[in-house]
């Protein structure tokens, strides 16, 4: 019986500190890059400096407390070349990794978040890349000009 009254408010309180964790996720959408340029997504780092100019529909999150960071984009598969500068032309295995992402972030893929599985990612179109400046993981679609890109797990 006494363990039972303790259980309770352990879980709960566990719940709530996880819970506060993401509290301050912070999230922004814009149209171009442009206009997330203007609202200081890119000079702030929430957004890396090389993306395609056609990039577009973008999403962003960032938890102000920490350098993690989400983002997604559209872009013209014509300026491909503009991404591979940013990250590279070698693919990387992101098997086991972990991409924490708060539960608040709808906007964000499901193969994406928690542990991730390589083989499944690649199923989907996605090839998986780390950023030349090291400090990101990218997920590419090609032949549909979408990328993801976030923070690898552990960085604070």
């Amino acid at each position: 019986m006494m363990l039972k009254r303790l259980v309770g408010p352990a879980l709960l309180a566990a719940l709530f500190a996880s819970a506060c964790r993401n509290i301050n996720v912070v999230t922004a959408s814009y149209a171009t890059l442009d206009e997330a340029r203007m609202a200081g997504a890119v000079s702030s780092g929430y957004l890396p400096e090389g993306l395609p100019p056609s990039a577009r529909d973008i999403r962003e999150a960032h938890d102000p407390e920490s350098r993690r960071h989400w983002a997604l984009f559209s872009f013209s598969p014509a300026e491909a070349d503009h991404l591979r500068r940013l990250i590279g032309a070698q693919e990387v295995s992101v098997d086991g990794q972990t991409c924490d992402v708060p539960g608040r972030i709808e906007w964000w893929p499901l193969i994406l978040r928690n542990q991730l599985e390589a083989e499944r990612i690649r199923a989907t179109g996605l090839a998986t890349y780390r950023s030349t400046a090291g400090d990101l993981l990218f997920a590419v679609n090609w032949s549909q000009g979408r990328a993801y890109l976030w923070t690898p797990g552990g960085v604070s």
